[in-house]
């Protein structure tokens, strides 16, 4: 259990620990005020009370009462801040988790993740924690109250609330094991239900809509079932609350007839027990609320430390090895002594040379790609890019030196020129335009009725898949990066499109490293010079090898 505990932020980080504390101000004066109405109850009903007095004691209840409304309102405003501010800390920190990771979980379960589980947090937070720092207060102080009152009244309404606790400690761990379940089976119904609405296409062309919804109709049951299995738990939860709330004001009645008070005294008591109906309820839906976020914490917290395995933030392996001095924009790479050590490194290429990866298998390929421009851990081997090993650069000298274009990659939501100057926000954005009329995106964005105003959605509608793949050359090559890297962008190109990506490659000023889905000739270099070509199917091990 404590292992669940990392990676979870702390409560009263930033200004949540001074709502805490109004939190707790809210309980403790309710307590006052239900002191006082009390006070206020028994002069009223002693007799024998000057008209002037009970005129005061009667605008010191309307007082009290305004006061009791304008402390819940409160109270309520707190408590949702408090667990908005909580999740919202959770809900960026599982989406810097997810970009940082070389390996983010499926879209179905990250979206479990951030609507379910940070619903159950958010519940604990705002609706579990928020009313018992200002509930407890409340009611500990109403029993000294009625202890001022009466000795045997606040042992009277000390009792129920003690069976109460009792009990809600007793149903609380099967509580957590039905939430458990709950979330078990909810977020299985939210991959199933992502990965199928992907597959939509494959599923309607092989005849197998009913078929997928049956499937679905069985998961959702199964959530169905669970979630009416853990109400039962839940019901027996409030409903010992509701039954404790009666039960001290049946308590502190019936003692009052017993010790023969003052009907003003017994009149004060009642009045501060009715205040304890509240926060009695709220302590059962605590419980209930703690138990749901104890299941959610399971996965939230491990989710929340993974950072991933990108080259940023590996753990360095040794000193770099051969670093090309800055500013002459050689590329270098070269391995380190490791589990995966390279066989014929280093390989260097300087401004307008082409290094073409090949090979038959296209996974080798993109693992390559990968590690070079830093998406996975790079394990031993050592990218020098103008001087800067890339696996100790910091992001913003990391895309300064490195342009990354791959088929299949998904655009973010956003505007076209937003999306061409993702990598490098600080350029002009004329240098964005420049890039897009140089991917032959003119015309067509041009066409679009808000042109580069218009929304991507999707991973890159409106656009085409061509003009998409154009957009993320555009994108890769805005600022002439030292190194261009194209891992089969032209699987996704035109006819048109191919060209200009063959034109692109063969003016670069800087190094580029490229990988065809389908070779068509051989690349026209300047001065005749072929290409560096990197077969990886010719080496004795590993990804990589020699140059030749």
């Amino acid at each position: 259990m404590g292992s669940a505990r990392v990676g979870l932020p702390r409560l009263f980080d930033g200004d949540r620990g001074r709502v805490l504390v109004l939190l707790v101000a809210a309980g403790l004066g309710l307590a006052c005020l239900a002191g006082g109405t009390a006070v206020l109850m028994t002069v009223l009903l002693g007799g024998d009370v000057h008209p002037v007095g009970v005129a005061l004691a009667g605008g010191g209840l309307v007082a009290a009462a305004a006061g009791v409304g304008f402390l819940r309102s409160a109270e309520r405003v707190l408590a949702e801040r408090l667990g908005q501010s909580y999740i919202q800390q959770i809900r960026l920190g599982l989406l810097d988790s997810a970009l940082a990771s070389d390996r983010p979980p499926a879209p179905g379960i990250t979206i479990a993740r951030a609507t379910n589980d940070l619903t159950s947090v958010r519940n604990w937070i705002a609706l579990g924690i928020a009313p018992m720092m200002s509930g407890i207060p409340l009611i500990l102080g109403s029993v000294c109250a009625l202890m001022v009152l009466h000795p045997v009244l606040g042992a009277a309404a000390a009792v129920p609330l003690l069976l109460l606790t009792g009990a809600l400690m007793l149903m609380a761990r099967t509580a957590f094991a039905r939430a458990r379940v709950v979330r078990r089976k909810r977020g299985r119904l939210a991959s199933l239900l992502a990965d199928t609405i992907a597959a939509a296409p494959s599923v309607r062309v092989a005849g197998g809509r009913r078929r997928e919804v049956r499937r679905i109709e069985k998961a959702g049951s199964a959530v169905v079932d669970a979630s009416v299995h853990r109400a039962e738990v839940a019901g027996w939860i409030r409903g010992a609350a509701a039954a404790a709330g009666a039960l001290t004001v049946a308590a502190v009645g019936l003692v009052g007839l017993w010790q023969q008070l003052p009907a003003a005294t017994v009149a004060g008591a009642l009045t501060i027990v009715g205040l304890l109906a509240t926060p009695v309820a709220d302590m059962g839906r605590a419980v209930e609320y703690r138990q749901n976020f104890r299941a959610a914490r399971r996965i939230l917290a491990p989710a929340l430390a993974e950072t991933g395995t990108t080259a940023a933030g590996a753990v360095r392996r040794q000193p770099p090895v051969s670093a090309p001095p800055k500013g002459t924009g050689v590329v270098s790479i070269a391995s380190g002594s490791g589990d995966d050590v390279v066989v014929g490194l280093p390989l260097t290429a300087r401004p307008g040379e082409v290094v073409e990866v090949r090979s038959t298998d296209p996974a080798r390929v993109d693992a390559l790609f990968s590690r070079i421009v830093g998406l996975s851990d790079p394990g031993a081997l050592q990218v020098f890019v103008d001087g800067v090993e890339l696996g100790s650069a910091s992001f913003r000298a990391q895309r300064e030196r490195v342009g990354y274009a791959v088929a299949g990659m998904a655009l973010e939501r956003g505007t076209i020129e937003r999306a061409v100057r993702y990598r490098r926000p600080d350029l002009d954005p004329a240098e964005g335009e420049h890039a897009l009329a140089q991917a032959g995106l003119g015309a067509a964005i041009g066409s679009l009725p808000k042109a580069e105003r218009t929304e991507l959605r999707r991973g890159g509608e409106p656009l085409s898949v061509s003009d998409k793949a154009r957009l993320l050359v555009a994108r890769a090559a805005l600022g002439e990066p030292a190194l261009l890297a194209l891992n089969r962008i032209d699987a996704e190109l035109d006819d048109d499109g191919r060209a200009m990506l063959r034109r692109l490659i063969e003016n670069y000023p800087g190094v580029v490293l490229v990988s065809f889905a389908r070779p068509e000739g051989p690349l026209l270099l300047r001065d005749g010079v072929g290409p560096v070509v990197w077969d990886l199917d010719e080496l004795p091990c590993g990804l990589s090898g020699e140059g030749t």
